[in-house]
């Protein structure tokens, strides 16, 4: 039975049951006790307590409890992966991925604590030595964490990373979806004795836990990866007190495919995208607009490729195997996008049903859908799903306009060459990323959103510089 972790303890929840479901298989396969609002009260007042003490835990203390943390993580890798492939459906592979990219994470994070430091000035408005300034950066304090179901433990290295480094402490509420490989985080920090109520992990409904965990008054920060829906919901009852928050919110990418794209290149990487975790990410590519010129074959290769997937789960072979989503409820949300889109006039080239003999699991068949108009609900709303929406465009510029037509400002794309019209894409794409013929990732880069994707970021420097608040002294000597 999998436990909550409040103030360093593994304890029974005293909520309803949790019935976690396989989406390869539709079964249940784990049922555990939720926490209640009483316990998530536990274990901020847990985390209030450990920063009194963990704020002033030397750095190289700090640092050397996130190594041990990552090596006790690394030595129980293969049970978390597979704990992980059963919760979410994800093949081995993906699984690996999500493991490893939070390894990767929580030693970013160790490493570059080193370089966050203060600075020091003398007063420009008088002569030197007159006034000195010194500014500092001090933890900020009790954080708590709402972590998303797609990728639960990249998604949790993102925050235990820079508290543990910090100096702050959080409560992290993981999806009741997938709580499992977090929860057994907890149950890693309990065996190496990480001093009780810097990290708390607890699980239950978002309705009970979020609506405590939010309106407290001590959180210092609220972190969320989840949708824009759930961002306001969280901003709104934060507002109990003052905090700052910091919010990877919902995505509506446009891709460009310019006249003189790589379309072969463009094929690889779209097909890839929306097929890893079966295109449940928030940077998946879900408004194509390719040139006309290129439209047939850019199609045509994307097919090619989309029927070379192979549909299965854990250790199923395959040169790309693609799982199910992560329920019944999404495959029937994207199936629902799909159907809308084609009863608009839009065109299914291959895909957009449930594959036969997966009946019984989460699975829709990856989908390319072309000739998809603007007004189309597809294009309005994030698809979250294996589908490839594809429009064709003549101008370059109206490209930009449509790309920019959406609340959303998470990341872009462009495919082409021409030096001109990448600089005008960088500069017109109201997105906080863009990628250019290719796709990059790693700890080091921010994940930033604008608009109504979020306010600041995940992983970096960057992300890591909200885990602090600024503090001065000017002193006249």
């Amino acid at each position: 039975m999998f436990k909550q972790y409040i103030n360093g303890k593994l304890t029974e929840g005293k909520g309803r049951e949790i019935r976690v479901m396989n989406p390869a298989d539709g079964k249940d396969f784990e049922v555990l006790k939720a926490a209640t609002g009483e316990q998530a009260e536990e274990a901020l007042e847990a985390a209030k307590k450990a920063f009194s003490t963990w704020s002033w835990t030397p750095l190289e203390e700090r640092v050397a409890w996130l190594r041990k943390y990552t090596d006790a993580l690394l030595a129980e890798r293969e049970y978390i992966v597979d704990l992980l492939s059963k919760e979410t459906g994800k093949p081995y592979a993906e699984a690996c991925y999500d493991f490893d990219w939070g390894i990767s994470s929580l030693r970013f994070f160790a490493e570059e604590i080193r370089r966050v430091t203060g600075t020091t000035f003398s007063d420009n408005a008088g002569s030197r030595g007159n006034f000195y300034h010194l500014v500092d950066r001090r933890p900020l304090g009790v954080v708590v964490g709402h972590l998303a179901w797609n990728y639960p433990l990249g998604n949790a290295a993102l925050k235990i990373g820079p508290t543990l480094a910090s100096g702050c402490c959080c409560v992290l509420k993981p999806s009741s979806q997938t709580p499992l490989a977090t929860l057994y985080l907890g149950e890693i920090m309990h065996r190496i004795g990480l001093p009780d109520g810097v990290v708390n992990i607890i699980s239950g409904p978002a309705e009970e836990l979020g609506n405590v965990l939010n309106k407290s008054r001590i959180p210092k920060m609220i972190t969320l990866i989840g949708s824009t829906e759930t961002g306001r919901q969280v901003m709104a009852q934060g507002a109990s007190s003052v905090k700052t928050y910091s919010l990877e919110l919902g995505g509506n990418a446009p891709a460009i495919l310019m006249e003189d794209a790589d379309v072969d290149l463009a094929a690889d990487l779209i097909v890839t995208s929306q097929v890893s975790n079966t295109g449940q990410t928030c940077i998946g590519y879900n408004r194509i607009y390719v040139h006309e010129s290129r439209y047939e074959e850019f199609c045509r290769k994307v097919e090619e490729r989309l029927k070379k997937v192979t549909i299965g789960a854990g250790h199923d072979a395959g040169e790309m195997v693609m799982g199910p989503m992560i329920s019944f409820r999404e495959r029937d949300r994207v199936l629902g996008l799909i159907e809308d889109a084609k009863a608009a006039g839009a065109k299914v080239l291959c895909g957009g049903d449930i594959p036969a003999g997966f009946e019984k699991g989460a699975y829709i068949s990856p989908t390319l859908i072309i000739d998809v108009k603007e007004d189309m609900r597809i294009s309005r709303e994030e698809i979250f799903g294996p589908v490839i929406s594809v429009r064709p465009y003549t101008d370059f510029e109206d490209a930009l306009k449509k790309a920019n037509d959406t609340d959303a400002g998470l990341t872009s794309y462009l495919f082409g060459h021409d030096a001109r019209a990448i600089a005008r894409a960088y500069e017109v794409l109201e997105f906080g990323e863009l990628y250019v013929n290719g796709f990059s990732t790693g700890p080091m880069l921010p994940h930033c959103g604008v608009r109504e994707s979020g306010v600041g970021c995940d992983a970096s420097r960057w992300g890591l510089e909200e885990y602090f608040s600024l503090k001065r002294l000017s002193m006249h000597p």
